[in-house]
């Protein structure tokens, strides 16, 4: 008895192996993931950090010391007409490397025609405390008095005005109807193996199309100037583009 007892145990694990291997063979088959890198461009030129040496469209000389934002709701569609969506709020530093990326997980293999995404936080989150409380959150919140939430960019530094004399600017968006959505038509290979892509934050872009921002003659600080933020969340919706690296 023990010995038939012994043969059924024998094949119950080899069954189970099987199965699991099995598993573990038609998942990559099936999904495939991609990893996310996000950098800043001045339009064709680098971005210089913490010096006045950028150049926007109206002229303006200006330094980049900060730049801040969230990504959500990202949503690829393939040319079947399958939507892959991945619903996290994730906070972008592109000035360091341990948060200038993000990894996208689970996508269905094949070619994708489309992806959209949002910059900010959706109404849901963008409330006081509505993401996890961690530094960068918490460094992120849009003040109570002013309607709570969250920032959904910032983008600091210094420019030079009309005399030459060196003044700060603060671009600050921030509350749900300046949420700014992306829309793009590209095609993007999702095969079996894991895939990099790059995201471009074109900084100029904020300050140009289809409003020429003049810190000169705009306000250059504009959490509390709502005609301004809406003026650079319609700049900056053509300020990014993704490109496919692997």
């Amino acid at each position: 008895m023990r010995k038939y007892c012994k043969i059924g145990l024998v094949l119950i694990s080899i069954n189970f192996l099987i199965s699991c291997k099995k598993d573990t063979i038609s998942y990559p088959s099936n999904y495939s993931k991609a990893k996310v890198t996000v950098s800043l461009k001045c339009d064709n030129a680098s971005v210089y950090f913490d010096s006045i040496m950028n150049i926007n469209a109206s002229g303006n000389v200006y330094s980049v010391n900060t730049v801040n934002f969230y990504i959500s709701n990202i949503k690829l569609k393939r040319d079947d007409d399958l939507i892959y969506s991945c619903k996290k709020t994730i906070y972008i530093d592109p000035s360091l490397t341990s948060k200038n990326s993000f990894f996208l997980d689970s996508i269905p293999v094949g070619n994708y025609t489309e992806i959209e995404y949002k910059i900010g936080v959706d109404a849901t989150h963008n409330i006081d405390y509505g993401l996890e409380a961690t530094l960068d959150n918490l460094n992120m919140a849009w003040p109570t008095a002013m309607g709570g939430g969250y920032h959904f960019l910032k983008m600091e530094g210094y420019y030079l005005d009309a005399l030459n004399i060196i003044q700060g600017y603060a671009i600050h968006i921030g509350k749900n109807e300046n949420i700014i959505e992306v829309k793009q038509n590209l095609l993007l290979h999702q095969k079996n193996n894991a895939h990099e892509y790059s995201l471009i934050f074109n900084i100029n872009e904020v300050f140009a199309n289809p409003y020429s921002y003049n810190l000169n003659t705009e306000t250059n600080y504009t959490m509390s100037d709502s005609m301004a933020m809406l003026k650079i969340k319609n700049n900056t919706k053509d300020a990014f583009i993704i490109i496919q690296n692997k």
